[in-house]
């Protein structure tokens, strides 16, 4: 009974080793052009030498000149990239003088530094290269040239001459134009991909072009409008503080003037009423005396909360009185070279006011200092006590509403409040709204 023999498989993993091999040849090849160009090169070198051997019996100045148009040949494949053009021109007037001089026709003697040797392939990688580095036109023009030169040297080739030659021609014209044809085509099918490659990256290169212009037309019409944006906010926090300065002054030379006039004649008809005995009269105008001065006295704190008139000698007067007026000592420090916009001022001001009204309030501060200077384009104003420390920005507190004021101009405000202190309330104001 015969046992029968599994029979050996192929090694796992060799066709994806050997796959691996190619592509890295590949690449090698693709990455290093000028040294894949020198190894072809040597490679026609190598496979004409026999030629060379075979012409022993030539002398020492034919066989000089067969290797002289050898390295020609060889060389043209080297500075192929570079030169397409010339060194295809080259190689075109050495296979010419091949055709006419080296091809053996008939009977006539053949120059033996001209016979077509395997070096003569090169003309082949050229025509590829034409065909995958230079406009098509040219190409085509080198694809006719090389035809010709093959039917020329067909039409030269001794066999060509003989008897019965059709089969003979047939399978020239068949080996040569084919070469010829399929390195053309070769190149050309490469250079399409090339003008695809580089079609794509224009239409890519465009697309990317008109996305920028977009966002470039986009990102100017929304700093055009935000600067808009800021001219009317300006314009409208201008206004309004130049409105509340007329109604300060309308309160001031208006209703506080009469009110004070009122106060007067009250005071003048209580004098008379008291000499004259007439205890009611005399009581209910005493009264109205008294409403009229409490009248005037808030009316004149409305006005100096709308708009202090301290404030058109500037911040810092503006400041050194609000820093007298304190409960807390206040040392106060101001460092200012040009004046801001009269609403950013009074909005500096207040925050000071404010913070001082909460230091003397919540903080527990035996003194506080005020600080402003210029930073950049604007103003930093900070306010430090040394009090309990512990101040938060909690929604609806007054450090928050206070914040929120200060936004409406894009200001900012920081509070530094550790545990038992100190507490340092900084706001950046710009200079103009």
């Amino acid at each position: 009974m015969s046992r029968s023999r599994a029979r050996p498989g192929p090694v796992p993993g060799t066709s994806d080793y050997a796959g691996n091999v190619l592509r890295e040849v590949s690449a090698w090849l693709h990455d290093r052009p000028g040294q894949a160009d020198a190894l072809l090169a040597v490679a026609l070198l190598v496979v004409t030498a026999p030629q060379l051997a075979a012409g022993g019996q030539e002398s020492v100045v034919n066989r000089i000149a067969f290797v002289v148009v050898t390295v020609l040949l060889v060389a043209s494949v080297v500075a192929r990239r570079r030169y397409p053009v010339a060194a295809f021109a080259v190689v075109a007037v050495i296979a010419a003088a091949q055709i006419v001089l080296g091809v053996q026709n008939g009977g006539q003697a053949q120059v033996f530094a001209l016979q077509p040797t395997n070096a003569d392939l090169a003309i082949l990688v050229l025509l590829y290269t034409l065909a995958a580095y230079r406009p098509r036109p040219v190409s085509i023009a080198g694809l006719v040239a090389c035809l010709l030169g093959s039917a020329v040297a067909i039409a030269r080739w001794s066999p060509a001459n003989g008897p019965h030659p059709a089969d003979a021609l047939f399978a020239a014209a068949a080996g040569l134009g084919g070469l010829t044809l399929a390195a053309w085509v070769l190149g050309d099918s490469v250079a399409y991909r090339y003008r695809r490659a580089y079609y794509a990256s224009l239409e890519e290169r465009a697309a990317r072009l008109e996305a920028e212009r977009d966002a470039q037309a986009r990102i100017a019409a929304a700093a055009e409008r935000a600067r808009e944006l800021q001219e009317q906010r300006a314009r409208a926090v201008d206004e309004s503080a130049a409105r509340l300065r007329r109604i300060e002054r309308d309160l001031h030379d208006g209703a506080q003037v009469r009110l004070a006039a009122l106060a007067m004649t009250l005071g003048e008809i209580k004098e008379n009423l008291e000499s004259s005995g007439d205890d009611h009269t005399l009581a209910l105008v005493g009264a109205a005396h008294q409403n009229a001065k409490d009248t005037l006295a808030e009316l004149r704190d409305l006005a100096r909360g709308i708009h202090p008139p301290v404030l058109d000698r500037g911040l810092g007067p503006a400041l050194g009185i609000l820093a007298g007026t304190s409960a807390i000592p206040v040392r106060l420090t101001v460092a200012i070279t040009e004046r801001p916009s009269p609403a950013i001022e009074a909005m500096a001001y207040f925050c000071a006011a404010e913070l001082l009204a909460n230091a003397a309030k919540h903080s527990g501060a035996s003194r506080v200092a005020v600080s402003v200077r210029e930073q950049d384009s604007g103003l930093s104003l900070s306010v430090t006590d040394d009090g309990d420390g512990g101040a938060r920005l909690v929604p609806g507190g007054g450090l928050a509403g206070l914040r929120e004021r200060v936004q409406t101009v894009d200001g900012r405000l920081e509070v530094d409040s550790p545990p038992g202190g100190p507490t340092i309330v900084t706001i950046e104001l710009p200079r103009h709204a």
